[in-house]
């Protein structure tokens, strides 16, 4: 069985060696010396002649890393093999929408340790092992799928769902078990609504997090299956508390052994900005709610004016994009979008068809209505929140005063007569 074993492990090193390269994408980070997880010599189980785990890193200050990241990390000391196995994008700057569309590529990609780190080291960022607790087969094979899993031309796509670096990592280890399956314990959060959950891991980037919600749309208020919703800051938890369960009942923890911590936190992550979402959308409505009361003097027009025509614009832009991302892309999945309501492309291609007809004033009070029930309706959905809605407030704001502009206008036009008085 070793010698098989032995033999097995040699041919992944030979595939090893003609893919590894890649694995750093487009620039290359000096090694830095990672010590072997066990060094101790054979045992004549072999039990230790393969080592994986889960590597964890913690959130960085790019937006794309703020949940932080996690992989699998494969050594055999007897020949030299020291990998970090990691689900990356090929993302470049032009496939920005394809990104957005649930259409950019993703594939495996093993990078030596060393190399790995190196750049998680130069930010400061901390990285944590935590060994799995398998057979020798199970680490056979789990290495095994990796290989061809790397060396496949086939490309997942990725998405916030099933296809991320903790989802495909969380999987690998399941499809590894032989007749043994694991018993999950999952945190308390994941037992809350898509929107909260959301919320939960996002709370230190409220833009992010804004975001997030945004795209989200009624998929807030459903629960996905816990396997889709997985995210570097609970995949530890979760492995801590599981067993790994046999077909004769025994079990065993999923995790062996202390965790090792591989770099230490050198750097704090900035704190979350003071212009909050709350507070930059605060401030809109504020600043549009001075416009609207400077409208009715003399004179003062023309900065309400310029105004509606910038939320005009930017309600039609963000409309187009929640009907993309809706509709069209798989990065959340299709689904409809609450705030397809307050912003969609139907205010700007009536107010240019029908802005001169005589009674198209009247189409700032349906819409003024619209958007107070929508407010109005903000406890029914986990998508809606305040944040979100001091901007269709401010919507709100504008249409009424249009409105009430209007009103003026035919009064001027058309005053009402004065009543008689006795002489």
């Amino acid at each position: 069985m070793c010698r098989r074993l032995y033999l097995k492990i040699l041919m992944m090193a030979v595939l090893l060696l003609v893919v590894a390269g890649q694995a750093a994408g487009q620039q290359r980070w000096k090694p830095i010396a990672v010590p072997w997880t066990d060094s101790s010599a054979l045992k004549p189980d072999s039990s230790n002649f393969v080592t994986a785990s889960f590597i964890v890193i913690s959130p960085g200050e790019e937006i794309y890393s703020n949940l932080g990241h996690a992989t699998l990390r494969m050594e055999c000391p007897s020949y030299k093999l020291n990998y970090c196995f990691s689900f990356e994008t090929d993302i470049k700057p032009e496939d920005f929408l394809r990104f957005f569309a649930g259409e950019a590529n993703g594939h495996i990609v093993a990078v030596p340790t060393g190399e790995f780190l190196a750049p998680y080291k130069q930010e400061g960022r901390q990285v944590k092992q935590y060994v799995l607790n398998l057979t020798p087969h199970e680490k056979q094979e789990l290495w095994r799928m990796l290989d061809n899993d790397m060396v496949s031309d086939e490309r997942r796509k990725f998405n916030f769902l099933a296809n991320n670096c903790v989802s495909i990592s969380f999987g690998m280890v399941e499809d590894c078990l032989i007749e043994e399956h694991i018993d999950y314990v999952w945190p308390q959060c994941m037992t809350l609504d898509n929107g909260d959950y959301v919320r939960y891991l996002m709370k230190k980037s409220p833009w992010m997090r804004f975001l997030s919600i945004t795209l989200l749309g009624t998929e807030s208020d459903v629960t996905w299956d816990n396997h889709d919703r997985l995210a570097p800051s609970v995949l530890i938890p979760i492995e801590q508390k599981s067993r790994i369960v046999g077909l004769d009942g025994t079990s065993r923890p999923v995790l062996t052994g202390k965790s090792l911590e591989l770099l230490p936190l050198r750097h704090q992550l900035s704190p979350a900005s003071k212009a909050s979402p709350m507070v930059v959308f605060g401030c809109l409505f504020l600043l549009v709610l001075i416009i609207t009361v400077l409208e009715w003097k003399p004179g003062l027009k023309r900065p309400a004016r310029i105004t509606d025509a910038v939320l005009l614009a930017v309600q039609t832009l963000v409309g187009l994009l929640l009907i993309y991302m809706s509709c069209v892309a798989s990065l959340f999945g299709t689904h409809w979008n609450w705030y397809l309501i307050p912003f969609n492309p139907l205010p700007a291609l009536i107010w240019l068809i029908g802005r001169r007809r005589a009674h198209f004033g009247k189409v700032y009070l349906l819409y003024t209505v619209v958007l107070v029930l929508f407010i109005l309706a903000t406890p029914l959905s986990s998508q809606l929140d305040w944040e979100h809605q001091l901007v269709t407030a401010t919507l709100a704001l504008r249409t009424a005063s249009c409105y009430l502009a209007y009103r003026r206008q035919r009064q001027a036009a058309h005053p009402h007569p004065h009543h008689k008085h006795r002489g």
